[in-house]
């Protein structure tokens, strides 16, 4: 898709980039843009009453003394902390030279010579490690970052543009990491903040703007942060049920009654107008019970026709519950064939995987294979493990840097792939959508089957469906958000996730 949507996500060499074109081009000195990265800092340590200030070697050392010049400044007593031997940044010494001209008073520490009482102190800002980060971090340092997490009595953690040890890019913690209560990121959030385990350091994300300009170009990387991002459009009040998208949904089997019931559910809840569920026999009383709005068919009757998505072959979603007996791989060949907007999960995928292992063991072969197979719109929702069993890889190898696995399928795939899992991952040609809702509570049995139905009906609304898919994956964590707070993370069920997200769209 060419149109622009979502927040810009950026990686670390991205926004170096930025930053380094915009002093260049603009003859702004890095000072003045420290100058404002310290202001925003300061705005979260607002009512401390004692900070001490962690100091690294680089430029986000030189950040977080200027917030700490501002904040003696305010008449807050600060402390610094250094966490190197000697630098050779510029634009730090200045900040210490600027420091000291001020003559405020301060203690200096040094984290291998003399560490001190952190519990004196009600609020910490970490500029020990910026963006720039790729290597593991000292065992010493690590080790005073592990003592300041286990504080019992913990004062607030200000991380600054992000949590020491965090690799920007990839999430990943390198070796150890400081755990923020506030993450202060300029510009834009980097990729590294969203992803896992680096997410888990970050506490509440701000993102500040320090006076770089927004670029017209459209980026690789997105997010979305509220509902209104989405872009949902207006319900049409003359608008019926045929206009509002019908959808064939392929799902259930006699053992998982449930996913089709969920699926469904979500698809009206998402504003489809009409829903036909393909199903076993055995599943057509539990449906009609749980979706009385649903029109239902059994595989029986739908294999009597040639095209048994006739009339509502514009979406297909299919693959929730079921399963991989000859029948179900039958309809997935159908809906192949004969749909035009297709989403693909669970068991689908699973015969999908089956398929290519009888034909090749090489991820890079089976990427190309299912490209040939799959028509362009097309959304498949893998979680980790089907992810693996599709292309042939471990899950801790896809897990260990997953930017790197979705790069290769960005590269080889022109359908849409939907990777789920604690920071679901959109990966289309228009580039990847990072979300940024949902909690721990949507780890329960059908919340996928829900996400299959959400996507299903913003397909049946004509969207590109590289959007469709952002929006389904950001509307359904918002759900779970929703369920987290009123229900618990401990009682949440997807029938519950399927019902929060007409209450989410009510917002929109």
């Amino acid at each position: 898709m060419n149109e622009r949507f979502g927040d810009r996500v950026v990686t670390a060499e991205q926004m170096k980039a930025i930053e380094a074109s915009f002093i260049s081009n603009h003859e702004i000195s890095s000072a003045l843009l420290m100058e404002h990265a310290a202001m925003a800092v300061v705005k979260e340590a607002a009512g401390a009453s004692r900070v001490l200030i962690l100091v690294g070697a680089g430029k986000n050392g030189g950040d977080a003394v200027a917030a700490g010049r501002l904040l003696l400044g305010k008449g807050i007593p600060c402390d610094f902390m250094t966490f190197y031997y000697e630098n050779n940044c510029k634009e730090l010494n200045e900040q210490w030279e600027l420091l000291k001209a001020y003559g405020y008073p301060f203690e200096v520490f040094n984290y291998t010579t003399n560490l001190p009482d952190f519990v004196r102190y009600d609020s910490i800002l970490d500029g020990v490690f910026g963006i720039g980060l790729n290597r593991a971090v000292n065992g010493d340092i690590v080790r005073v970052f592990e003592r300041i997490n286990r504080l019992a009595k913990r004062p607030k953690v200000v991380a600054i543009d992000i949590p020491s040890g965090v690799d920007a890019t990839c999430g990943k913690v390198l070796g150890g990491a400081l755990r923020a209560d506030v993450t202060v990121t300029f510009s834009y959030p980097k990729s590294g903040l969203l992803l896992y385990p680096g997410k888990k350091y970050v506490g509440k994300l701000v993102i500040a703007d320090i006076g770089l300009p927004e670029s017209d170009e459209i980026p690789e990387y997105v997010t979305f942060d509220s509902i209104e991002d989405c872009g949902l459009p207006e319900r049409d009040m003359d608008g019926n049920k045929g206009s509002f998208g019908k959808i064939s949904l392929v799902a259930g089997s006699a053992g998982m009654p449930g996913a089709a019931c969920l699926a469904a559910k979500a698809m009206y809840r998402s504003g489809a107008g009409l829903v036909r569920v393909i199903t076993a026999s055995e599943v057509l009383p539990t449906l009609h019970g749980y979706v009385p709005e649903a029109i239902a068919v059994s595989r029986e009757e739908a294999f009597h026709k040639t095209n048994p998505f006739e009339g509502f072959d514009n979406v297909i979603v299919i693959g929730p519950g079921l399963g991989t007996d000859d029948e179900a791989e039958r309809l997935v060949d159908l809906a192949i064939q004969y749909g035009k907007r297709l989403v693909l999960d669970a068991d689908a995928l699973n015969i999908l995987a089956a398929r290519l292992d009888r034909m090749s063991a090489d991820p890079e072969h089976r990427l190309h294979l299912l490209n040939d197979w799959l028509p362009n719109d097309t959304i498949i929702t893998p979680h980790p493990g089907e992810i693996s069993r599709l292309l042939n890889i471990p899950v801790s190898e896809l897990k260990s840097d997953p930017l790197v696995l979705t790069k290769m399928i960005r590269k080889y795939c022109e359908f849409i792939w939907v990777w789920k899992d604690s920071c679901s991952i959109v990966v289309s040609e228009r580039g990847y959508y990072l979300n940024r809702s949902g909690n721990e509570a949507m780890g329960t049995a059908g919340s996928g089957d829900v996400l299959s139905g959400v996507c299903g009906a913003l397909a049946a609304a004509d969207w590109p469906m590289a959007h469709a898919a952002s929006a389904a994956v950001f509307i359904h964590g918002l759900a779970g958000d929703y369920c987290k707070e009123t229900i618990g993370s401990h009682g949440t069920m997807a029938g519950d996730i399927a019902d929060a997200v007409g209450t989410v769209l009510k917002g929109c």
